[in-house]
C-alpha cells in the first residue's frame, strides 16, 4: 500500500496505531497533545539576518560540523538507550513513558511515525492532527447519490418510535 494514495483518514489511523504501538495509548495521546499545541514562535526573517550576520569562518564551519557529528551521534545513543528504558518486550510501559520529557516523547513519536508512514506520511499525519485541517470528515462521509436526501420511508424506519 502506497502512503501516498490512501486516504487522509486511513493514514490517520495508522498514524495512531504507530503511535500507540510504540508509546502506547499513554504517550500516544500525550504526543497528540503536545503537536496541538506547539506553537510556531520567532520571526524568520529576523532570525535568518542575525544568523547571515554571525556567519563564522571555513575552519570554524568545520570544526562546528565535526562538533555536531559527535553530539548527533550522542543523542543517538541516548535515544536508543530511552527507546529500551520505556518498553519491556517490545510493550510500552506506561509508568515509564510519563516520566520521560516531552521533547523526548515527542521525538519517539516522530521516529514511530516514520518507520510506519515513511518519511513522506509522517508531515502528512502531523498536518491532519494540527487543529482545524485534515479532512477526516470528508473522507468517512461521502455521500452517494442513494444517500443524499433520505425519503420518508427511510426517516420513519430509522426512528420508528416517533410515529403520531
Amino acid at each position: 500500500m502506497s502512503i501516498l494514495k490512501i486516504t487522509d483518514s486511513e493514514l490517520y489511523d495508522l498514524g495512531v496505531e504507530a503511535l500507540t504501538n510504540k508509546l502506547g495509548k499513554t504517550g500516544a495521546s500525550r504526543f497528540l497533545i503536545i503537536n496541538m499545541h506547539a506553537p510556531c514562535t520567532g520571526d524568520y526573517s529576523v532570525e535568518r539576518h542575525e544568523w547571515q550576520d554571525n556567519l563564522p569562518d571555513i575552519d570554524t564551519l568545520v570544526e562546528q560540523i565535526h562538533q555536531a557529528s559527535k553530539e548527533a551521534e550522542a543523542e543517538r545513543n541516548r535515544i536508543s538507550k530511552l527507546k529500551t528504558y520505556i518498553s519491556k518486550n517490545g510493550k510500552p510501559l506506561a509508568t515509564r513513558i510519563r516520566e520521560i520529557s516531552d521533547e523526548d516523547l515527542y521525538t519517539l513519536g516522530l521516529e514511530a511515525l516514520v518507520d510506519r508512514l515513511s518519511i513522506a506520511g509522517m508531515p502528512r499525519f502531523i498536518r491532519l492532527c494540527a487543529p482545524g485541517t485534515g479532512s477526516y470528515a470528508a473522507d468517512n462521509h461521502k455521500l452517494t447519490e442513494q444517500n443524499i436526501v433520505p425519503t420518508v420511508q427511510e426517516v420513519k424506519n430509522e426512528h420508528p418510535g416517533n410515529e403520531k
